[in-house]
């Protein structure tokens, strides 16, 4: 068994993935209470986990400032900041490292953590195997990401059927959401429903034009808050403009975190297949999301409650960045009327479920 045994999880990026390796976490401490577990991640999702109360110690590495170092020729830096990582890990006497990533990078993060045991997933991809003593096997039924991730724990006899994703929300963030709600008028018993139109593949962004014509139809009756990055700001101000409803703009205007808060104050959620998304699902947050080019059966929310539109195409879903026909003709497929109709019936689905709005909050 693990108690009292020190293990350390790599999983670097994104914020989906990082979500989806939070059951791992969860079935780790609580097949082994004892044990205690250090995640290591990259600076852009780490607020996903800062709350997690499955992780004794989350070890934050600067891998993004550490690859632009790389790309733009500052290897002294980049030795710098690779050195310092050898440094932290190398001192910590871990027992076994769980490389829940399976690039060439975490294998060599998982290398420095000096670890006697290292699993890898099974089937993974630029020779993440030589960095592992051992690899976990890969089953037919592991279809979805999180039943793969947690494929890792086969080989310490840890099995699990729960799903379900972690995300824990600090009371600063809660009262960030609190402050900006009431700043935009937005009363306790008001429905809310949330649109994060951009994702970071071209090829998963269903069209700004479409957003827009759901936000207006669902502005009559409902508060539309959009949602994302600075670099976002243009496309949801275009969804607003559009609209001709008023909607609230946060874009750009939160941390992760604080992104978060406000999603887990939304009825629903309605996104194509990025970060947000699984943030709401790991909230508890009704969804419905519209996938193209991947496959909902792999990257989809896992848990019920959920509504996928799934576009149609004969090269879909082609798992590609870029649509090669330059057309998203998968999107395309999903109609504005589709989305309404969707979260028109989570809304329903909701009100049932909830005794009053109020007594949410």
């Amino acid at each position: 068994m693990l108690n009292n045994k020190r293990v350390v999880l790599i999983r670097l990026s994104s914020i989906g993935d990082v979500l989806h390796c939070t059951p791992v976490a969860k079935a780790l401490k609580t097949a082994c209470p004892a044990c205690h577990l250090t995640w290591v991640v990259g600076e852009g999702p780490a607020d996903v986990l800062v709350a997690n109360p499955y992780i004794d110690e989350l070890y934050v590495w600067p891998r993004e400032r550490w690859e632009r170092n790389l790309q733009s020729g500052r290897l002294g830096e980049a030795r710098r900041l690779w050195r310092h990582l050898g440094e932290d890990l190398g001192c910590r006497p871990f027992d076994v490292a769980l490389d829940v990533h399976g690039l060439f990078l975490s294998g060599l993060v998982t290398s420095a953590t000096g670890a006697p045991r290292r699993i890898g997933l099974g089937g993974t991809r630029e020779f993440n195997w030589l960095f592992m003593t051992e690899q976990a096997p890969k089953l037919a039924d592991d279809v979805h990401v999180i039943q793969q991730y947690l494929s890792i724990l086969r080989p310490l006899g840890i099995r699990t059927a729960d799903y379900n994703m972690t995300l824990c929300l600090t009371r600063e963030a809660v009262a960030f959401a609190d402050r900006f709600l009431a700043a935009h008028g937005v009363e306790p018993d008001e429905v809310l429903v949330a649109i994060n139109p951009v994702t970071t593949w071209p090829a998963k962004n269903w069209p700004p034009a479409s957003f827009a014509a759901v936000a207006a139809a669902l502005g009559v009756d409902c508060r539309i808050l959009l949602t994302g990055g600075p670099r976002d700001k243009e496309v949801t101000a275009y969804i607003a403009q559009q609209a001709g409803t008023a909607c609230i703009d946060a874009a750009g205007s939160t941390t992760l975190l604080e992104l978060a808060a406000l999603l887990a104050r939304c009825r629903v959620v309605l996104t194509g297949d990025t970060g947000p998304l699984h943030m709401a699902v790991a909230l508890g947050v009704p969804t419905v999301s519209i996938f193209g080019p991947t496959d909902p059966r792999k990257y989809g929310p896992l848990t019920p409650g959920h509504v996928i539109l799934q576009g149609e195409a004969d090269c879909a879903p082609c798992h590609k960045k870029v649509c090669r026909h330059q057309d998203i003709r998968c999107l395309r497929s999903v109609t504005p009327d589709a989305a309404i109709a969707a979260v028109r019936q989570q809304l329903a689905a909701y009100s049932q479920l909830q005794p009053l709005p109020s007594e949410k909050w």
